[in-house]
């Protein structure tokens, strides 16, 4: 691949977060996805998600009561969540997780403004896509609202960033660049960013902050240069991440050749 140039393609495309958060997770498996768009397979972690904002999305859109959304969940979940979790007791703790949270459901403390709200939009001359899962407005300020399965921690009171605190921001990268389609089409930016993660249950809600914008933006331009003069894709095989996260797994040489050595 490295006496191939990709650029031309790559400058065509129209960028999202889980574009180029696919390429930070392993380059190779970018390329498979991007560059030869392949359709991979389904997996556990990634259609529970879709799964739980489906019915998160539907008791804001069409008013379902927890008692339907508990229905709905029992009858769907073998069908919608697709995949091999990592054991039986992940499997469960998930079920669980989700069926917990939507016997308690309980609405944002914010009045609805959209749900899973389509944006494109320019971010200095990169075209970008994204889905913003709530947006919400309170006394005339608007809250991006972001449902996560991953069990996020609120930001600790340390002088020195933790692990979890990195992490935060590390996720805060993608609702920062939604707030600028925010801007652009209701003129001001949102006053928090939230994460609803209703396998915890935990609601965080971070005080936008300009420098983290600017920075997030940022960060987009020099990921877009990285991943545009990218010739090489090489593989990042891990076997958690290959088994039961990459979509491409059966298109993998590389995967298949480690799955051999084991």
């Amino acid at each position: 691949m490295g006496e191939v140039n990709y650029a031309p393609i790559i400058q065509e495309m129209t960028w999202s977060y889980s574009r180029i958060k696919a390429f930070d997770d392993c380059h190779y498996r970018w390329y498979l996805q991007y560059i030869r768009r392949l359709h991979g397979k389904d997996m556990f972690f990634a259609s529970y998600g879709s799964f739980m904002h489906k019915l998160i999305e539907l008791y804001y859109k069409e008013d379902k009561s927890a008692k339907q959304l508990c229905e709905m969940y029992l009858r769907d979940f073998r069908s919608q969540v697709v995949g091999w979790a990592p054991s039986k007791t992940v499997f469960g703790n998930y079920f669980k997780s989700g069926l917990q949270y939507l016997k308690g459901i309980q609405p944002f403390p914010y009045n609805m403004v959209a749900i899973e709200k389509r944006v494109d939009f320019n971010l200095s001359g990169i075209p970008f896509i994204g889905y913003i899962d709530f947006l919400g407005e309170k006394d005339g300020d608007l809250y991006v609202v972001d449902n996560k399965s991953r069990n996020l921690k609120p930001r600790s009171t340390r002088s020195n960033p933790t692990k979890s605190d990195l992490e935060l921001d590390d996720y805060l990268k993608q609702l920062y660049l939604y707030s600028a389609a925010v801007e652009q089409e209701y003129g001001k930016l949102p006053k928090s960013l939230c994460f609803n993660c209703f396998r915890t249950p935990v609601f965080i809600e971070e005080p936008f902050k300009e420098q983290a914008y600017a920075e997030s933006k940022q960060w987009l331009f020099n990921k877009v240069e990285e991943i545009t003069r990218e010739t090489d894709f090489l593989p990042s095989v891990e076997y958690f991440k290959c088994t039961y996260l990459c979509e491409m797994r059966d298109f993998c040489d590389y995967y298949r050749l480690a799955q051999k050595k084991r």
